[in-house]
């Protein structure tokens, strides 16, 4: 089973599941649809496809808004099937819907993998969100072929280790795509905080979602360089969106007297402690209203970038932080 989302908008959540991902010719499947608005939207649809060895017997759903699909073009093209459900007027944020397909299998249908799509599209055509299944059709169960030749003269057998290849589907299809819940860019954002600790990063409020899954990508890279400028300025950068200027004091004060000497290693002026560095970042102004909220949302991120300094920063130095705050005219 696989989900996707298009990220150039806000989530929202689409899961199509079934009541067994084996079956045999004949059997009945049900089919679940499920949807949850994250944002506003006018007039969105439902497209559900199936494959035409899916015979719908009927539909509908614990909330599917009083509308009753129909068949895409009118027909039932000659391998596929789509149902669609339009949704007039506004959906407000974190609607729920729910869809039901109860069928059966086609009896002529013979081992093969029937695909179930499920696509929620916005007014204007745009995919928001997709997830698909797939349904195995066999014969006679797969698990038959690690027992004796005899078992297979047995029907009852071979529904019963079906029963058995219905459950472990969901799990199979999990080990399958297993790489996936590794990547930082595809992992459900539940399992973010379990990506993190492999790599001793802790998520806290004050990071963005996107920003973190970034951060979970450069990890490694970042370890690698702790303690130098270049990791210094990209965690910065993960986190802020802007890139800091990091000014590095490596010379003494000039002090006149009898040992005075004037090297490499001396500058003349007040301003000179080796070991130091200055980190001045130009950010924007929180766009929040409420002021007690818009000043404990900036301590948080002053917090964690002194907390992302103090990682990557060698451990005997020390350092000023000095933030702006501009806006897109002033930074023109």
């Amino acid at each position: 089973m696989s989900n996707k989302t298009d990220t150039a908008l806000p989530t929202t959540e689409i899961c199509i599941v079934a009541d067994a991902y084996n079956r045999y010719p004949g059997e009945k499947v049900a089919l679940t649809v499920l949807v949850n608005t994250k944002w506003r939207l006018t007039d969105p649809t439902l497209r559900v496809t199936l494959s035409r060895y899916i015979m719908v017997d009927h539909v509908g759903g614990a909330n599917h808004n009083g509308h009753h699909p129909y068949y895409e073009n009118g027909r039932i093209d000659r391998w596929v099937h789509t149902l669609v459900w339009g949704i007039p007027g506004n959906v407000a944020a974190d609607t729920q819907y729910t869809y039901q397909i109860d069928g059966r299998i086609d009896p002529n249908c013979r081992d093969m993998d029937l695909g179930c799509e499920a696509t929620f599209i916005s007014k204007d055509g745009r995919i928001i969100a997709q997830s698909t299944i797939e349904i195995v059709v066999r014969s006679k169960g797969q698990y038959l072929k690690y027992l004796p030749a005899f078992y297979e003269q047995d029907d009852f057998m071979g529904r019963f280790l079906m029963l058995f290849e219905s459950f472990r589907k969901p799990i199979e299809s999990q080990i399958k795509e297993m790489d996936y819940y590794l990547d930082p860019g595809l992992a459900p954002t539940e399992l973010l905080p379990w990506l993190a600790t492999w790599l001793d990063l802790e998520i806290t409020e004050a990071w963005a979602e996107d920003r973190y899954r970034e951060l979970i990508r450069w990890a490694i890279a970042l370890h690698q360089k702790r303690g130098t400028k270049w990791a210094l300025q990209k965690h910065l950068e993960i986190y802020t969106g802007r890139q800091a200027i990091i000014t590095e004091k490596r010379l003494t004060n000039f002090v006149l007297g009898d040992k005075a000497k004037l090297d490499s290693g001396v500058a003349l002026g007040p301003g000179n402690s080796p070991h130091t560095f200055i980190v001045t970042l130009y950010l924007s102004p929180l766009d929040i209203d409420d002021e007690a909220e818009r000043v404990r949302q900036e301590k948080i991120r002053r917090h964690t970038i002194e907390s992302i300094i103090d990682m990557q920063k060698p451990a005997h130095t020390v350092y000023v932080l000095n933030l702006e705050t501009v806006t897109e005219n002033d930074r023109g």
